[in-house]
């Protein structure tokens, strides 16, 4: 009798079954409209194959940096001025901790008040402008450039960034072929193999041609 429960016991622990080696998940596959792949897929078209974000259009902050002097001369000025769009890699050239490309202040006649360039899309044109101020006060207007906005991605881009020129820096004018020195900060322009300095010098602003 022993010997006969033993038999059956035996045969029932041998038809158990057996304790899968994996767990399978049951959760549901996430879908083409998950918020998970939709919050992927946003973060993939906003930034480049080197993980930096795209700046095609001017950033929403940038207005509201300049300072609130230059902002009032040019409302009353320039009406309904606004900043040029600039190609990706033109924004991608200033560090972010020096001033530009879309506008520089720094004392640029010597007179030890704040002066200003900004570059302004008008009409179909990119215009480099420094502002002077003067011993009233009120800013006097220089034209360094204007240069055609240009097709560039399927829109109209300006292919010029500003950038300080510091008076301490080292400089090699290409035109006369001379190291210089400039007595002030001022204004460079640059562009993808050309850059031009505007300086200070006896009441207007001199070009020099400081790279190619």
């Amino acid at each position: 009798m022993n010997r006969f429960l033993y038999i059956c016991l035996l045969g029932l622990v041998s038809c158990s079954p057996e304790k899968s080696a994996e767990e399978i998940s049951t959760a549901p596959a996430a879908s083409a409209n998950s918020p998970v792949l939709e919050q992927v897929a946003d973060s993939v078209s906003n930034t480049r194959e080197d993980g930096t974000a795209t700046a095609s259009s001017p950033p929403i902050d940038i207005k509201q940096q300049l300072p609130a002097e230059l902002e009032v001369h040019l409302d009353r000025t320039h009406g309904l001025w606004q900043f040029p769009t600039l190609t990706d890699a033109d924004v991608q050239r200033i560090p972010q901790e020096e001033q530009g490309p879309y506008f520089v202040q720094a004392d640029f006649n010597g007179d030890k008040q704040q002066d200003y360039a900004i570059q302004l899309m008008e009409r179909d044109s990119a215009f480099v402008y420094a502002f002077v101020k003067e011993k009233d006060n009120e800013f006097k207007e220089y034209l360094l450039e204007r240069n055609k906005l240009l097709d560039v991605a399927a829109k109209k881009r300006s292919i010029r960034y500003l950038r300080l020129a510091s008076k301490q820096a080292k400089y090699y004018d290409y035109g006369t072929r001379k190291n210089i020195k400039i007595p002030y900060d001022g204004v460079s322009v640059g562009a993808e193999n050309y850059t031009a300095t505007y300086v200070w010098d006896n009441g207007k602003f001199r070009k020099y041609e400081t790279g190619d």
